[in-house]
């Protein structure tokens, strides 16, 4: 992990929107914004009933901080509707290409594993069944007809197995995409560090942590005009 906890800028922005009366509000994840070639630490808030991960949502913040990255200090305060963070034409995400991805990745995990799974009853045995396998063999008479052992323990098994690795699956996903945040806040701080020393805004970097906030955000518009590159 790195030194620098975004934790503080919510705190900040908390603080602040409670002094404001915006109890009922909450700040997305921290941010960056250019704004006349300085670099800042941004932070969207909105309403608490809106769901910003549903990509069936279309929420645009209702406010947005600006945070200078030397003193921690809030330097602005806007509602959207007074001052819009969006300079120039809407930037739209492409939500299609992430529900591509992730139905690719989610049909050729749960085919491996599913392979795996049956590979694994039909040719793999414990001690204890290879022991009685050499002495009975793998074949038994089960209503009149001679089945294999290990082809009837999988046809017994296999909508459990189905629904297990639909369900491991799941957990995989949300795993997977819930750690990008730490590849975030290690861009976050890398960028954040080059200005500092250097007075360079690495917008490669930049373009990353916002593909990263469009994925994490699927129903939040406009992240792209927010960092502003």
């Amino acid at each position: 992990m790195n030194n620098l906890n975004l934790d503080k800028y919510l705190n900040i922005t908390n603080q602040e929107k409670i002094k404001r009366g915006l109890g009922n509000y909450i700040p997305l994840y921290p941010m960056l914004r250019v704004e006349n070639g300085k670099l800042y630490v941004g932070v969207m808030i909105t309403d608490e009933k809106d769901n910003a991960w549903s990509k069936d949502e279309q929420i645009k913040a209702e406010y947005w901080v600006l945070i200078d990255i030397e003193t921690d200090k809030i330097i602005e305060f806007n509602k959207t509707e007074e001052k819009d963070f969006v300079c120039g034409d809407l930037i739209l995400k492409n939500i299609d290409s992430k529900q591509k991805e992730m139905s690719k990745y989610t049909v050729e995990k749960t085919l491996q594993y599913k392979n795996y799974l049956i590979n694994d009853i039909k040719n793999e045995q414990l001690p204890l069944q290879k022991k009685l396998s050499s002495i009975l063999s793998n074949e038994f008479e089960i209503d009149g007809e001679k089945v294999n052992i290990n082809d009837y323990l999988l046809s017994n098994l296999e909508e459990d197995i189905k629904t297990k690795i639909n369900d491991l699956v799941d957990i995989l996903i949300q795993s997977k995409y819930g750690s990008i945040t730490f590849y975030y806040d290690q861009l976050f701080a890398n960028i954040i560090k080059d200005y500092k020393q250097n007075k360079i805004i690495d917008k490669e970097k930049m373009k990353l942590c916002i593909e990263i906030m469009n994925n994490y955000y699927d129903g939040v518009i406009a992240i792209d005009n927010f960092f502003n590159i």
